[in-house]
């Protein structure tokens, strides 16, 4: 088992894997999706987890389940990538990797009914990541020529996802400091466009991005 984490197939099946049932479980949910009025689901004013809100969207399980795998599927992702990568800079972000994982999983355990877990779930998520996407990228960037495994403009790939979870994290300090509540879904506050809600969206695509573009290169580099 440990051999196969050390080999880039581990990051590109499982990175892959993740990515996938990622977007399958959020796109299943987001069709089926009709909220406390009957509208339908957008990016533009809806948070993710509201995919999951059980009572209000009607495939909240498919999403939560997804979520749940693909955390999991990211766990050997992160783990794989620390172990190739030289340095103690991956060993580091190897730990942040994990924790962001596992802090996804426990997003789909614990859904937007149960706040306080859910938040803290989310939170781990969203920090861990920031520090996961830029450790990694400081390693891949910071390789030694002789025991590269993956070619170091790889570490522009995460730029994308690090500027997404940061604006992310200072908006919902600012929201923190107004109100303890957000993320807070009510109907009749709901504007048409909310800024949190995409720019979390954001980061969803930023990271999915970075997963894919790392399990194509690192393939590619090792085989040249």
């Amino acid at each position: 088992m440990f051999d196969f984490l050390m080999m880039p197939l581990s990051f590109q099946i499982f990175g892959i894997a993740g990515s996938i049932i990622a977007v399958i479980g959020s796109l299943i949910a987001a069709i089926a999706y009709r909220g406390k009025q009957g509208q339908m689901y957008s990016p533009l004013n809806h948070f993710i987890s509201e995919l999951g809100e059980v009572g209000v969207s009607r495939l909240a399980w498919v999403f939560n389940l997804g979520l749940i795998l693909t955390g999991l599927c990211l766990v050997v992702a992160v783990l794989g990538l620390g172990l190739m990568l030289p340095g103690w800079l991956s060993n580091v972000a190897l730990v942040a990797g994990v924790v962001c994982a596992l802090g996804l999983s426990f997003v789909g355990f614990f859904p937007m009914n149960q706040l306080t877990p859910h938040t803290r779930a989310a939170m781990t998520f969203f920090r861990g990541g920031l520090v996961m996407v830029i450790l990694f990228s400081l390693a891949i960037g910071f390789q030694s020529p002789a025991k590269s495994v993956i070619s170091p403009w790889y570490a522009l790939a995460g730029l994308p996802a690090i500027a997404a979870f940061s604006a992310f994290l200072v908006l919902i300090a600012k929201a923190t400091q107004h109100t303890d509540e957000p993320l807070g879904t009510e109907e009749v506050t709901r504007p048409r466009i909310r800024v949190l809600a995409v720019v979390e969206w954001s980061i969803f695509l930023t990271i999915l991005l970075w997963f894919l573009l790392i399990a194509v290169g690192l393939p590619a580099w090792a085989s040249a």
